[in-house]
């Protein structure tokens, strides 16, 4: 399922940033009773792990429960008039366990008491949701990127203050040298060949929500886990979108434009953004194309517009290829 709905898409990556479940080709019961089990082991509220100093867990929590529950079940109304009982079973509990989740981080984040929640743009955020649908533009576009959720969680420590995340420090600041055990320090983001730090915030807010308002080194460079490296140009070779310049991805290994229906890929990614990469059974490179509608024979969750139902054997390896099935509308 792709940009058709974006909060549940938004849901469903807040919860693959604390677990990274197998893509599901299981029947949508089976899927919604996978993603229950998710929402139940995630970690309980104002829970922190042995690096992390304790929190203050009241700070608002009611409100802030109220924000998660709103912004994630959101488009659940308009998708009860295009989910099968089972699709809509499933989105309800991957909104859940996002809900969740959206919870935990908020309070781990502002029981520091260096990042604060903008209530009015809390507020605004939901009702935008509420009104329409958001379109997806990319495979890591969140709701946290789109204005107003993008001003919800407010950094508040300024140059020099101590810091976990980035979304810790004031707008314009990175959170440099952060060590698990040991705080980092805001700064301004570091220029090429300088130490950086990559923004390790993953429910709400991923790499790139985060770079916002929080870039992890200067214009023109990208952090590789270490130090900041100048981004490279149309043409040249790449390691992953990250490390070409603005408007660019890496394309079978050199940067450029994301290939239209019919280019040459290697995976999803080498892709315009929408379509899928046909290996035609990873027999060298593969093409891009748009991806099946409802009916299609399929092989793989990337190439329905909806989802691939692939049938079991006993022993749950595959037993031949399946069939496209919309999920919620999605054809």
């Amino acid at each position: 399922m792709r940009a058709a709905i974006f909060v549940f898409t938004a849901a469903a990556l807040a919860v693959a940033c604390h677990h990274t479940p197998e893509e599901t080709t299981a029947p949508a019961d089976a899927a919604a009773a996978a993603d229950v089990a998710i929402l139940e082991a995630a970690a309980p509220v104002g829970a922190s792990s042995s690096d992390e100093p304790a929190v203050d867990v009241d700070a608002g929590r009611a409100a802030l429960r109220d924000f998660c529950n709103d912004v994630y079940s959101a488009d659940l109304d308009r998708l009860k008039d295009k989910c099968a009982p089972a699709d809509l079973k499933t989105m309800e509990a991957m909104s859940r366990a996002a809900a969740r989740l959206c919870l935990h981080d908020l309070v781990v984040a502002i029981g520091r008491h260096r990042a604060d929640v903008d209530e009015d743009a809390a507020k605004r955020c939901v009702e935008m949701l509420r009104k329409s649908p958001l379109t997806q533009s990319s495979e890591v576009d969140t709701l946290f990127q789109h204005f107003p959720c993008d001003r919800v969680l407010l950094g508040m420590q300024p140059e020099g203050q101590a810091c976990r995340f980035s979304i810790e420090c004031k707008d314009g600041l990175a959170c440099v040298g952060y060590n698990i055990g040991g705080d980092g320090t805001c700064k301004k983001p570091p220029k090429a060949k300088e130490a950086c730090t990559l923004q390790p915030y993953g429910t709400m807010l991923n790499e790139a929500a985060a770079a916002l308002h929080h870039p992890a080194c200067a214009a023109g460079a990208y952090c590789d886990g270490a130090t900041c490296q100048l981004r490279a140009a149309a043409g040249k070779g790449c390691n992953g979108a990250a490390s070409c310049q603005a408007g660019l991805s890496c394309v079978t290994g050199k940067c450029g434009a994301r290939a239209p229906a019919g280019g040459t890929c290697a995976q999803g990614s080498d892709c315009a953004f929408g379509l899928w990469c046909d290996r035609a059974g990873d027999a060298g490179p593969g093409k891009c194309a748009a991806r099946h509608a409802e009916g299609a024979a399929c092989t793989s969750p990337d190439e329905c517009r909806g989802r691939c139902d692939i049938p079991k054997s006993t022993d749950g390896h595959p037993a031949g290829p399946g069939k496209c099935l919309p999920v919620c509308g999605s054809g």
